[in-house]
């Protein structure tokens, strides 16, 4: 069976929405203020969980979250689409974004997540990286492929496009690699 494959690089952003059960919270709210520290400076040092001696939580990717994760709207980020091993197409970000087209050329859809409407209240942790943001690969029983059977689903985070996911023909791909280098790390409370 033929697959699919698809490589996403350039810049991307994570942001990730922390669930702290309130025990835990109330615990690392006693550290910081011993540290004289925010919480929000806490989480995002990794001396903090190495002193901690928890074994349930090693770094801040180990707390239960829920996180959106994209690729941002940039002249550096792309797109190639892997089909039996041939590179069938690369789109740029400026292609798939742009919106002074009579006729689009993908069939973009608004992605239901947090970010949709403006964050609810919580612990958040915003993360900016460059390079292979994502392989994701699909078996498919189809020889053929056309353009229109991938859907592009699309955010905005702070006046920014973001492409959070795509799927062929309502089908989602299984991530094989992420290989980045995080350029950018911030912690924030919404109360």
């Amino acid at each position: 069976m033929p697959k699919i494959k698809i490589n996403t690089f350039g810049i991307g952003i994570e942001i990730r929405q922390l669930h702290l059960d309130e025990e835990t919270r109330q615990q690392w709210i006693a550290i910081a203020k011993k540290r004289n520290r925010l919480l929000t400076d806490l989480i995002l040092d990794p001396f903090f969980y190495h002193r901690l001696k928890n074994k349930r939580f090693k770094q801040v990717s180990d707390i239960d979250s829920t996180s959106v994760i994209g690729m941002i709207n940039n002249p550096k980020s792309h797109i190639e689409i892997w089909f039996d091993r041939k590179k069938v197409i690369k789109i740029d970000s400026y292609d798939l974004f742009n919106e002074m087209l009579l006729f689009p050329l993908f069939h973009l859809e608004q992605n239901q997540s947090f970010l949709k409407n403006n964050l609810e209240d919580g612990l958040y942790v915003v993360q900016k990286t460059i390079g292979l943001l994502q392989s994701e690969q699909l078996e498919v029983s189809s020889h053929n492929l056309t353009v229109d059977d991938f859907t592009f689903h699309i955010s905005k985070y702070e006046n920014e496009d973001l492409l959070t996911q795509i799927k062929y023909q309502n089908q989602n791909f299984n991530l094989t690699k992420s290989d980045t280098i995080i350029t950018y790390q911030n912690a924030f409370e919404i109360k």
